[in-house]
């Protein structure tokens, strides 16, 4: 008998026997709801058909991972490098050993050439609908991989720009996206470690703010404070993230902060 239908058989028989016709619904009530939990406990994750954010999360969760998967396939190989960096994000999310296998088995599922990119955004851009940093967060993410052997190729940025386009955001926005995911590497020289402000190239910074070299200092600041609120990994969680991803979060707001620092370092701002 299939898992939804098994607590109402038997809450709807036991309460039929012990309670009449009134036992029976009740009991079929309290079967209802074990048969919900159990559909859950079956899938590893929460079940879609419970709330709005949770429905959210875990479409986010499952996309993030397929869409890594097809990125990292799109110019025809899987490096180690962009394995390593997909289980990395996955250790970062302190996933148990059965949601770790999840993962990676989404991350198969994107790398295959049956993979339907534009069903999979359809689906994203739905269950993120009124949440436009939950899609800028999403994209973000994307750059972590393609940014695992060196610099973003051409059949990659293909990929990025047709899925920021797919959920809604403009050239501006995923080269703002792209830029803050530099300021992690580029400080880093591709180990995603802090390291010295000169190795940073000055554009990279402004453009992961959002505002032009031209900008005022006041104009860089409001900027940088939008962000850092914008980006708090606990707002973000409210909206919809899937709570394990929240050192990713936290690793953004640290990407817009080291834009700000080079910014003020070369300008003098106090």
């Amino acid at each position: 008998m299939p898992l939804f239908l098994l607590g109402k058989v038997a809450g709807f028989t036991l309460g039929f026997m012990f309670g009449s016709l009134p036992g029976a619904f009740l009991g079929l009530l309290l079967g209802h709801m074990a048969d919900r939990s159990m559909v859950g406990r079956a899938a590893g994750f929460r079940p879609a058909f419970s709330t709005g954010t949770e429905n959210r999360r875990q479409v986010f969760y499952a996309a993030t991972f397929r869409v890594m998967g097809h990125i990292a396939k799109a110019d025809g190989r899987v490096s180690e490098e962009e394995i390593r960096a997909a289980r990395q994000i996955m250790q970062s999310m302190r996933l148990n050993a059965s949601q770790m296998q999840q993962a990676i088995a989404y991350f198969n599922e994107g790398k295959s050439p049956a993979f339907d990119l534009d069903h999979e955004l359809s689906e994203m851009s739905e269950a993120c609908r009124g949440q436009p940093l939950l899609r800028q967060f999403f994209v973000h993410n994307q750059f972590f991989v393609a940014f695992a052997h060196g610099d973003v190729t051409r059949e990659e940025r293909t990929v990025l720009n047709r899925i920021g386009e797919a959920l809604g955001l403009s050239q501006w926005h995923i080269s703002q996206l792209e830029a803050q995911a530099r300021m992690r590497f580029g400080f880093a020289g591709g180990n995603g470690s802090a390291g010295p402000s000169q190795t940073q190239p000055l554009g990279d910074a402004y453009r992961a703010l959002g505002v032009k070299s031209s900008a005022s200092d006041q104009e860089i600041k409001t900027a940088y404070r939008r962000l850092m609120k914008e980006n708090h990994p606990d707002k973000l969680v409210a909206r919809g993230l899937p709570e394990a991803m929240m050192e990713r979060a936290r690793e953004r707001t640290r990407e817009v902060n080291r834009a700000y620092e080079r910014i003020k370092e070369q300008r003098g701002i106090r």
